[in-house]
């Protein structure tokens, strides 16, 4: 018995230094051990009268059983026919399960015939009831080498599943995301091409573009008429393009990802609100243009028409240095053409400010004005001298020629290009235009300059 123990506590015993090798024995191995044993004891003490002789190596001694109790005689009467019949109450049966015999050389005994003859009669209904009901079989329970192993199988196991999932998710992840990735690369090129066809887009304005600069610049150097009607033609298109560049650009500066592709799609937008400035800009320049043009034109027929009342009235004056009839007659007849050509020419001027209101030609008016009161005075002296009132003539004369002198001291002061009140008038008119259109040209200019380094071309 004793060496039994001695086993038993060799068998219970732990190393120390056996933490994950193949001798490691843990307590909940053992304790698993225990309970299988301890719960198949259990329903062997219920189902059947325990064995004796066996002890369990992962128990606790077992209970004391309590001793049987001493067998009395059935009480009862004889009957005449040699039978016995009992007068206590029936006892139930207590339901016995076979159970294997412990030795393998242990062979089956043959039926008796008493137990044939049991197993071929019918059964009644209580023996149907109080048969007992087969438990079916349980396994034996592990060793705890075979419990370790188990785990190690298990472990083993749970971790080739884990490494298959983990692989599983990570080809699914991988695919997912090199899908996305190719999606988000396709989007990529599609956004970087369209870029490209809208800066190319708004690359075709710039002939056009250059044409208006050019014209801002001098809308009144040779050649700058043609270039208005062309550039009236022109823009329209222009701003069609515009219109199509702006719409493209502002949705690949939200779409685009990638920062430079972004920041060249706002700067398209930029270029792009800024050519629209210059186009706006260039058309009330051009508008005020158109008019000064018209204006210029009468202006220069009615300083021929002045130029030619004054030859007129020159002549008049010449004429008349020699006070004959026929020098006094002739010089009558021309100081009248003569106011006739400066009522002319008033007319035209005031032509001119009905088409260019903003021009001043006052300076003008005041001229015309004062030649008109000279060639009276010349006029009413001609018609003394005729009459041969000296008086009135001399009177006359004098009021002619200060009249003349104070002309021709307005004379001074009138420009030597007609049009100059016109051009004048026209830049005051356009001052501010001129000012937008050249903060809008830097700006453009700015986002030009960032488009074509991103481009890696010039674009002019």
């Amino acid at each position: 018995m004793k060496r039994k123990g001695d086993k038993l506590a060799h068998a219970a015993h732990v190393k120390r230094h056996t933490v994950g090798t193949s001798n490691e024995i843990s307590f909940s191995v053992l304790d698993a051990a225990r309970d299988a044993l301890d719960e198949r004891g259990r329903t062997d003490r219920e189902a059947r009268l325990p064995r004796f002789g066996s002890i369990s190596l992962f128990t606790l001694p077992a209970r004391r059983k309590k001793p049987a109790g001493t067998p009395t005689k059935e009480q009862g009467l004889p009957l005449s026919t040699g039978d016995f019949a009992s007068v206590e109450p029936p006892k139930s049966q207590v339901p016995q399960i076979a159970y294997p015999s412990e030795t393998p050389s242990a062979a089956p005994s043959a039926p008796s015939s008493s137990a044939r003859s049991a197993a071929t009669r019918p059964m009644s209904s209580e023996e149907a009831s109080e048969k007992p009901i087969a438990q079916p079989a349980e396994k034996p329970p592990l060793s705890p080498e075979e419990e370790i192993a188990r785990r190690k199988a298990r472990r083993r196991l749970s971790k080739l599943v884990a490494v298959a999932a983990i692989a599983l998710i990570t080809g699914v992840v991988a695919v997912a995301g090199g899908g996305y990735l190719y999606h988000d690369y396709q989007q990529y090129q599609d956004g970087i091409m369209s870029l490209n066809d809208t800066l190319k887009l708004v690359a075709e304005t710039d002939e056009a573009i250059k044409g208006l600069d050019d014209f801002v610049a001098d809308p009144f150097s040779s050649g700058s008429r043609a270039a208005c009607e062309d550039l009236r033609s022109s823009l329209p298109e222009v701003e069609e393009k515009l219109a199509q560049a702006d719409e493209r650009a502002r949705a690949l500066s939200v779409s685009l990802r990638e920062s430079q592709g972004k920041e060249a799609a706002h700067q398209a937008v930029a270029t792009i609100s800024a050519r629209n400035t210059l186009v706006d800009q260039g058309y009330q320049i051009i508008d005020a243009a158109d008019r000064a043009y018209g204006a210029i034109d009468q202006a220069r027929k009615a300083w021929d028409v002045l130029l030619s009342a004054d030859a007129l009235a020159r002549e008049s004056s010449e004429l008349v240095k020699d006070t004959t009839p026929e020098n006094v007659q002739a010089s009558m007849t021309k100081a009248n053409e003569a106011l006739e050509a400066f009522e002319e020419a008033e007319a035209s001027f005031a032509e001119v400010r009905s088409l260019y209101p903003a021009a001043d030609f006052a300076a003008f008016s005041d001229y015309i004005a004062k030649r008109k009161e000279a060639l009276g005075h010349a006029l009413a002296s001609d018609e003394a001298i005729l009459a041969k009132d000296k008086d009135a003539a001399t009177e006359h004369n004098d009021a002619y020629n200060a009249a003349d002198a104070e002309a021709a001291e307005r004379a001074k002061g009138l420009p030597d290009d007609p049009s100059s009140p016109v051009v004048d008038a026209f830049e005051a008119e356009v001052e501010e235009c001129e000012k937008a259109y050249s903060t809008a040209r830097l700006q453009a200019g700015a986002a030009d300059a960032f488009i074509s380094d991103y481009l890696g071309m010039e674009i002019k």
